[in-house]
């Protein structure tokens, strides 16, 4: 059966050149790292603030949580439908810490700085530390114990597993996987976000034919942070 069958009525046709973007009922584990870190650590809020502060896990875990329904969107043609994330706004943190006012993005890193992502600030206090999904604490291989939830509109690749730094920085500056990627703010098209939040919600969902990551990009780290 072709991807064109399986579109579901009513939902917006599929142009020439158009990606496919498929639900799928797991979370595929994808990351750079050889190694999954151990807990514990800290997570710091540094860079152009007043009070550079830092928390342990424990410490996030005990704030009172907040619960996202956001659905997760891979780059590479997958997507996780109405996830259910809980934890804490990183808005609390990083204005905890007090922003100086030249301070207008936010890079994300995960332990050991292996993986960063870069936010404005207003989209950083927006993310989700979050240390549970779908009712269940996040395992290890997921991000455990707390990771980097960006909000819906942004590809899964602008999250963060294993979070342990939140730096103020004056200018957008790439992180690892959006110095290879066409886009590197991770903003989803419309179509595609239109079609997710539609009534009807289908086996398949439409990408606009767009850049892809290069392949030796995919081979190095296997798709980002989902």
């Amino acid at each position: 059966m072709s991807d064109r069958a399986l579109v579901p009525r009513g939902a917006l046709a599929l142009d020439p050149g158009d990606r496919v973007q498929r639900p799928t009922q797991g979370l595929p584990v994808l990351h750079l790292e050889t190694e999954i870190p151990t807990a514990p650590w800290d997570v710091v809020v540094d860079g152009l603030v007043t009070r550079p502060t830092a928390w342990s896990l424990d410490t996030v875990a005990s704030m009172a949580s907040e619960r996202r329904i956001w659905d997760l969107n891979c780059v590479w043609g997958w997507s996780k439908l109405q996830c259910v994330w809980d934890g804490v706004p990183a808005g609390r943190l990083i204005d905890a810490a007090q922003p100086l006012p030249e301070a207008r993005f936010v890079m994300a890193s995960s332990v050991g700085g292996g993986y960063t992502s870069c936010f404005s600030l207003t989209r950083a206090r927006r993310s989700l530390l979050a240390w549970s999904l779908d009712d269940a604490e996040l395992t290890p291989e997921h991000g455990g114990p707390l990771r980097l939830v960006a909000p819906p509109t942004k590809w899964a690749y602008k999250g963060v597993k294993w979070i342990s730094r939140l730096t103020l920085i004056e200018s957008f500056t790439p992180g690892f996987w959006e110095e290879l990627v066409g886009d590197p703010h991770g903003d989803i098209p419309p179509k595609v976000l239109d079609h997710v939040d539609g009534a009807e919600r289908g086996p398949v969902l439409h990408l606009p034919h767009g850049p892809r990551p290069a392949a030796t990009a995919l081979a190095a780290q296997e798709g980002g942070h989902p």
